[in-house]
């Protein structure tokens, strides 16, 4: 399904749900409109009009959010867990663990200053280091890396609450994390999708 696809079907879902005409959507540093009736949405940046990736994964959040509402379960699951974890797993290790791993062994103080320094994230028990990293509102992510040794080579782990299941399908979650990945990475996640390195995800299923 392409993107355009996606995201008229995510606006006539947001249409039939919404009883607002507009929300205000935090992910990550950004802030979004939603513009429900003009079928917008805006960042309040130097460049206001969200890319068709960003505006996709914001609407099916929402969408989420107006059906189902988000409580934490308190219970940390990985990516493995999800209904058609397994099956979905070698694509999202290669776009989403496989460059953090690059990152950890080839620049890893980069990587956890923008963690915590650029993208507000918590440090907290794990591995040889992790990062709490709020996404969307309440919505926590937890990359746990260990650095290599002379048996091992270098891991990471990313958890998040298995309520997430509830407001996001499991191809949804995969593009998320490929999403946080880019971000973490690049620093301007609009940027590195104007790179096109989403071409291997897919949203809306």
């Amino acid at each position: 399904m392409t993107y355009e696809i996606a995201l008229n079907k995510a606006w006539d879902e947001i249409v039939a749900l919404s009883p607002s005409q507009r929300h205000i959507v935090k992910f990550l540093t950004d802030v979004y409109e939603v513009q429900v009736l003009d079928r917008m949405v805006l960042m309040r940046s130097p460049n206001p009009h969200a890319s068709e990736e960003i505006s996709v994964l914001i609407l099916r959040y929402l969408i989420g959010i107006l059906k189902h509402g988000y409580t934490q379960k308190g219970e940390w699951i990985s990516f493995k867990e999800l209904k058609g974890g397994p099956s979905y797993y070698p694509a999202y290790q290669k776009n989403s663990i496989k460059p953090l791993l690059k990152s950890l062994r080839e620049d890893p103080d980069s990587l956890i200053k923008n963690l915590t320094d650029r993208f507000g994230g918590k440090l907290v028990e794990g591995g040889d280091f992790s990062v709490e990293l709020v996404t969307f509102p309440d919505v926590r992510v937890k990359f746990i890396f260990w650095f290599a040794d002379k048996e091992l080579p270098p891991e990471v782990t990313i958890l998040f609450d298995r309520e997430l299941a509830e407001i996001f399908t499991t191809e949804e979650i995969a593009a998320l994390m490929f999403f946080l990945a880019i971000a973490l990475l690049d620093n301007s996640l609009e940027r590195a999708l104007k790179l096109n390195l989403t071409s291997t995800i897919e949203i809306g299923l």
